[in-house]
C-alpha cells in the first residue's frame, strides 16, 4: 500500500482524536468550527485513502482532494501556532508539544499531498 493512503487511514482517524484529546468534547460548545473542521478532515481523509486504497475510479482525485484540504487547514493551524510561540505570546499548555505534533502532521501532508498528484495524474493518463 502507498504511503499516501497509509497516512490517510492514519491521520483520518487521529485528526478528530487528538483534537479532542487536546481541547475536550465540551470545546465543541465553545468554539464549534475548530472542532468540525478536524472532524471533517478527518472524514475526508478516510473516504479518500478507502477509495484510493479500493481503486475506485474517483479514488485517485478524491484523495488528492483531501489532502490539500487537510493541508489548508493545518497551514492556517500550524502557521498561526508557530508565530505565537515565536513572538512568546502563545499561552497554551505543552504549547512546544502541540508545535512539534502540527510540523509532523503537516509534513505528511505535504508529502502526501505531492505523492497523491503524481497518482492522480498517472491514473488520469492511463484512462
Amino acid at each position: 500500500m502507498r504511503f499516501e493512503i497509509i497516512a490517510a487511514f492514519v491521520i483520518g482517524a487521529l485528526l478528530p482524536v487528538l483534537e479532542t484529546a487536546r481541547r475536550g468534547i465540551g470545546h465543541w460548545a465553545v468554539n464549534f468550527t475548530t472542532m468540525f473542521e478536524d472532524y471533517l478532515g478527518g472524514a475526508v481523509l478516510l473516504i479518500g485513502a478507502w477509495a484510493a486504497y479500493r481503486a475506485k475510479p474517483w479514488g485517485a482525485v478524491f484523495l488528492l482532494f483531501a489532502w490539500a484540504s487537510v493541508l489548508g487547514l493545518l497551514n492556517s493551524s500550524f502557521l498561526g501556532q508557530l508565530e505565537e510561540t515565536l513572538r512568546g505570546t502563545a499561552d497554551e499548555p505543552n504549547n512546544l508539544c502541540v508545535v512539534a505534533v502540527k510540523f509532523v502532521l503537516w509534513i505528511v501532508c505535504v508529502i502526501s499531498a505531492v505523492l497523491s498528484f503524481r497518482a492522480a495524474t498517472q491514473t488520469r493518463k492511463a484512462s
